[in-house]
């Protein structure tokens, strides 16, 4: 197996450090503590979240449930969404336990012909009142049972999108009523997820735990994929590791993304020449999707786009030297082009600094 996995949590063999952050995380939930976790995107908050999970897998009378919300656009979608994983987690038991559920909830349960996994069907549609009732029910079914429940909130910063009134408030009163069980509310908006549980007066005010989710450190990184190559029997300095994960910006995805296909290679000994060879293989290869933000970006704000990609990072955008550096004139001009950035997340903030969100955008960009 590649170690450097990009797609979905295997184990803890794969998993890189995160230790201090893990027992955070599980001494906060067995000590009676929600948890929210915000990071950019891309950077492992959702593989942190599984390996909590899978350091907790082999408890007796635990239940963990993950739930990614990214693509609910309503309750209804919530609720789904939520009911789908109850039932997959406790398929085994469905006489026992999911039959009152499913008839509270007004659903029904069908079976995927393929896979034979078993899935949730509503029959309502946009009743306001029975969505509230299928919620209550839920949590009833969470609150009777004899097990423990930790129940993870992917991207839970979608809820705020719901045309729903009072969605937060209703959530955090279903939330709050579950004394046995804990939450991990997690992702990649951090001023939203901020806002929400640090802004007077909304519900979810000061209810967790936050854990703000940064970067690897660089040289237990380094050391950790040198160990998977030695262990593979593939020889590379530790000095080429660093200059990659150095020039990937300590970034989760993209350093992952990097030394897979590094990993790809036949190759017993891995040098300077092989790893330029794959890094512009990876540009090469979305150049077609690179080219057409010229066609969704205006002129100007391709213009300020590469420009930061060039620094590699701005502080000031509307600084005078940085202005001079790139030809640009007009500070008003930046200020909305970057607004426009941030919106279509083709840029991030981070401590204050501007960059690229797709990094290796950013690094195509400076070529071009």
């Amino acid at each position: 197996m590649n170690p450097f996995q990009i797609t979905d949590y295997i184990s803890s063999e794969f998993f890189c450090d995160r230790t201090k952050e893990t027992q955070k995380i599980i001494s906060a939930l067995d000590n009676g503590r929600n948890v929210t976790l915000t990071s950019i995107r891309r950077m492992g908050k959702t593989g942190l979240i599984k390996n909590v999970f899978y350091r907790l897998k082999s408890r007796k009378n635990l239940k963990l449930i993950y739930v990614d919300i990214l693509k609910t656009e309503d309750m209804n979608d919530f609720i789904k969404a939520f009911a789908d994983v109850l039932v997959k987690t406790e398929r085994h038991n469905f006489m026992k336990k999911l039959s009152k559920l499913i008839s509270g909830i007004r659903g029904k349960i069908i079976f995927d012909d393929m896979t034979g996994s078993p899935e949730v069907v509503f029959d309502y549609s946009d009743d306001s009142s029975a969505t509230e009732q299928s919620m209550n029910k839920i949590f009833e079914f969470l609150a009777e049972q004899k097990e423990k429940y930790y129940i993870a909130f992917d991207e839970f910063q979608q809820i705020v999108n719901y045309p729903e009134k009072n969605v937060e408030a209703t959530l955090r009163t279903f939330i709050q009523g579950q004394h046995k069980d804990r939450f991990i509310f997690s992702g990649s908006s951090k001023h939203i997820l901020t806002s929400m549980f640090n802004d007077y007066g909304r519900p979810f005010y000061q209810s967790s735990d936050q854990i703000n989710f940064t970067r690897l450190d660089r040289d237990t990184y380094v050391n950790f994929i040198h160990h998977h190559f030695k262990l593979h029997k593939k020889s590379i300095d530790k000095s080429l590791i660093s200059e990659y994960v150095e020039n990937l910006d300590v970034y989760t995805f993209y350093v992952q993304y990097f030394f897979n296909r590094l990993f790809e290679s036949r190759a017993g000994k891995i040098d300077q020449k092989m790893t330029h060879k794959v890094f512009m293989e990876i540009l090469a290869e979305r150049e077609y999707i690179y080219f057409g933000y010229r066609n969704i970006l205006t002129k100007f704000q391709y213009k300020l786009l590469k420009a930061i990609a060039k620094e590699g990072g701005v502080k000031k955008p509307n600084s005078g030297e940085f202005m001079k550096r790139h030809n640009f004139f007009q500070q008003s001009s930046i200020n909305k082009a970057l607004k426009s950035l941030l919106e279509k997340e083709m840029v991030y903030n981070e401590d204050g600094e501007y960059k690229v969100y797709d990094l290796f955008l950013s690094k195509w960009l400076e070529r071009a």
